[in-house]
């Protein structure tokens, strides 16, 4: 009687006195399993899945009911424990997708609690890596998720909670391993990589152990000895007739970080890595002697290498692979990339090779091919690690996915002129001296300058762009930035460009499929472009042309728009271009140059019936403004200056639309004014310029949406003119007049300025009293 009642007792709490009726929380709900995030990966399409929970009430549970993804599946009302219910179910319909498990509670009250959590099933793991032949995640169990086999426990080993990757981690204990057979793991070459967190307590331990009996001449040996500060993991291997020690390197215990071990054995080396950084190799006399090796030990030096206390490991492991080849830096690095996958970080970025630690496309996810001995070198730009050129070495990667119509690139370069020229990148077709496909970005120069130049293949054609200069002596990182849109080929410096060039068709890119990386090789080897042993950092490539403000944006820093973020600006040196968009204006008559100029190397000098005429196009707004230096010449007594007018009617000018900035006065003193037309007439009668001082003054003027305001050396003048509620009116207009009213505001003598202009804006904004400034002071 005493057994029975015992038995019927058996996992009852200890009954706690309460008052009865009063009910005061609602039921407590814990979902033991799975877990938040659980990812289940079977063969099977539809699998099983056990579920626990546990809830606890005050007073008394009534109801629980268990819900995936929003179905009841099946519920409980009769409890050993009225208080305290432990509940499984198996649940034998889950398939490939996300789910939600939900558990709802109802006391005897009425009160409802619901808990929930989220996980999947997963179809099964398909090998990620090249030569991967096992995979534990250790995400809840035990299992290679490659062979589908799980490991034997030995002792108690058990779980972190938490892991690198995924939901969970090994964690090792006392006298606790696992093994696993080496069937199938067994190769001449073979490499293991893990996350894993060291534990200085024991001092030392075996981590991966496959040997025959005691004898060190067969299998390998991973393992760690050191203090509770430092422990340095070291490699044995077995060649047949003796063995080979590599002492690995020291992870800093009381850092708590996951490193990500790696070790490698070639049929001649072994290598052991920290994190993708290799930290020592050692030499084999053969390779690897798997003769009577028995099963792998994780977590232990177990019944092969327990001599020397290298006993089980209560260090943490997580994402254990194994491969039947001896990894090379690059696999090892892309793997790491893998769990932390790179996010491009600029609009149309296709490529990004950083050179930390390998010569890896960390948006491809694949390394380059090497040619000759190339190396990395830590006196990087940014990060780890930087190319450094050698002779007759380079890199090539394949062009799949990364040519397009529109392409630019960006790195960080610091130039060593020696040889003298060198391509940096090149794709090309096979054709030897054909330069009408792909593209060749190339240095020539001296000892002390260098030039970047840019070619470009259209097909029937090329465009050549002579680009910019280098200071080799500088010694000076810089970043270059090539952009090549359908119609237009730009380098730039330091966010800044230093030339452009037309494109008569976009790119063509038939026959190339292969990038070179540092050297002309094999399509641009003529004219000795061979290989460049400059350096170079953070290679990108974009599928499109890059604006100004992104190239600004990709070196680091607040773009500044050139010229002042002007429309138009005409410096007169020599010619009449507007080098913001790198056109002429028309010569009508004969205007000329000065011989001298505030800054630069000339300015436009006025002559009878002469001015120059552009297109208004993507000049104006409703608000905008124009400043220049001026010297005038009081003959004639009046003409004007920058005129934008429709054409006369009937003989007579038509001031309803546009705007004409011009001058009156005698020959001591010339008046500044300027006339809006806003389908009215709106005049601002400026200031006076003195004739006889023959000085540049600088002259500005806005026109704002409502008022209009001239400027003298920075500082507005005394008069204004008022728009009222009505905005200027371009209508009619098509050309500007720099130089002369002609040849629509001629009705009362505003005819040729015979008067000396230099560095002329226009803006299509309203510019402040400090831009103003800013603009005068430039000089």
């Amino acid at each position: 009687m005493i057994l029975i009642a015992v038995s019927c007792n058996d996992g009852i709490d200890p009954i706690t006195k309460v008052d009865p009726g009063v009910d005061e929380t609602a039921p407590v709900v814990k979902i033991v399993t799975p877990t938040e995030g659980t990812a289940i990966k079977v063969f099977e399409d539809v699998t099983s899945i056990n579920i626990k929970i546990e809830v606890t009430d005050d007073i008394e549970i009534a109801d629980i009911s268990i819900f995936m993804d929003g179905s009841k599946i099946t519920g409980f009302n009769s409890f050993n424990d009225y208080r305290r219910a432990l509940e499984e179910y198996t649940y034998n319909n889950l398939v490939d997708g996300d789910h939600v498990l939900k558990v709802t509670a109802t006391d005897i009250e009425g009160k409802t609690t619901t808990s929930e959590v989220n996980f999947s099933k997963q179809p099964p793991y398909t090998p990620l890596f090249d030569g991967e032949v096992l995979y534990m995640p250790f995400d809840g169990d035990y299992r290679d998720l490659i062979g589908f086999k799980i490991a034997d426990e030995v002792g108690s080993p058990g779980f972190a909670g938490s892991g690198y990757a995924g939901t969970n981690a090994y964690k090792g204990a006392t006298d606790s391993y696992l093994t696993f057979p080496t069937d199938g793991l067994k190769s001449n070459e073979f490499s293991a990589a893990f996350w894993y967190k060291v534990s200085g307590d024991p001092d030392r331990a075996g981590i991966l152990v496959a040997g025959a009996d005691e004898n060190r001449t067969q299998g390998f040996r991973l393992f760690r000895e050191g203090s509770a500060t430092e422990q340095r993991i070291k490699l044995n291997v077995g060649t047949g007739t003796g063995e080979s020690w590599n002492n690995g390197g020291v992870i800093d215990v009381t850092a708590g970080e996951w490193v990500h071990v790696a070790f490698t054995i070639s049929q001649t080396e072994t290598k052991i890595y920290f994190n993708g950084v290799e930290v020592n190799s050692a030499t084999l006399d053969a390779p690897i002697d798997w003769t009577g090796v028995g099963p792998l030990t994780i977590g232990s030096g177990g019944e092969t290498f327990s001599y020397w206390d290298h006993k089980s490991d209560n260090s943490d492991f997580d994402e254990l692979r194994i491969f039947n080849k001896a990894l090379s830096q690059s696999d090892i690095q892309i793997m790491i990339n893998s769990y932390s996958p790179y996010v491009p970080q600029y609009a149309g970025e296709s490529f990004y090779m950083p050179f930390d630690h390998g010569y890896i496309d960390l948006i491809g996810g694949r390394a380059a091919e090497v040619s000759g001995s190339p190396e990395i070198t830590d006196q990087s730009y940014v990060g780890d690690g930087a190319y450094l050129g050698a002779a007759d070495s380079y890199l090539t990667y394949p062009a799949d996915g990364l040519m397009s119509n529109q392409f630019s690139t960006t790195f960080w370069y610091k130039v060593n002129s020696s040889p003298d020229r060198a391509g940096i990148l090149v794709i090309g077709n096979d054709t030897p001296e054909n330069r009408k496909q792909g593209i060749r970005i190339f240095r020539e120069g001296s000892g002390t300058e260098q030039r970047i130049k840019l070619n470009v293949g259209t097909g029937t054609g090329e465009s050549w762009n002579d680009g910019g200069i280098i200071d080799v002596t500088a010694g000076e990182w810089v970043q270059v930035a090539v952009t090549i849109s359908d119609t237009e080929s730009k380098i730039y410096f330091n966010g800044v460009e230093v030339n452009s060039a037309t494109l008569a068709a976009p790119i063509d890119w038939t026959g190339c499929n292969t990038f070179t990386i540092a050297s002309g090789a094999p399509s641009f080897t003529y004219w000795n472009h061979l290989s460049d042993s400059s350096v170079i950092d953070e290679l990108r490539f974009y599928n499109k042309a890059l604006s100004p403000e992104e190239v600004v944006q990709i070196v680091g820093g607040s773009y500044t728009p050139p010229y002042f973020g002007s429309t138009l600006y005409m410096p007169f040196d020599g010619t009449y271009t507007n080098k913001v968009t790198n056109t002429d204006g028309t010569e009508v008559g004969t205007p000329s140059f000065a011989g001298e100029s505030v800054l630069g190397t000339d300015a436009y000098l006025g002559a009878t019936d002469s001015y120059i005429s552009y297109p208004i196009a993507n000049l104006f707004t409703d608000e905008f403004s124009g400043a220049f230096w001026y010297k005038v010449n009081a003959t004639p007594d009046r003409a004007g200056i920058l005129t934008v007018a429709p054409p006369r009617v009937n003989d007579t000018d038509d001031r309803n639309s546009g705007f004409r900035l011009f001058r009156e006065g005698s020959a001591t003193e010339q008046r500044i004014k300027l006339q809006v037309g806003n389908g009215g007439d709106v005049w601002n009668d400026g200031d006076v310029i003195d004739v006889t001082a023959g000085e540049w003054v600088h002259i500005a003027f806005t026109v704002s949406t409502t008022t209009t305001q001239i400027y003298f050396n920075g500082v507005a003048v005394a008069n204004s003119g008022s728009l009222g509620s009505t905005p200027i009116s371009w209508a009619g207009c098509t050309d500007l007049s720099i130089g002369s009213g002609a040849p629509n505001f001629i009705g009362w003598g505003h005819l040729s300025d015979s008067s000396e202009i230099d560095e002329l804006y226009l803006f299509d904004h309203v510019l402040t009293t400090e831009e103003i400034q800013a603009i005068m002071n430039n000089n």
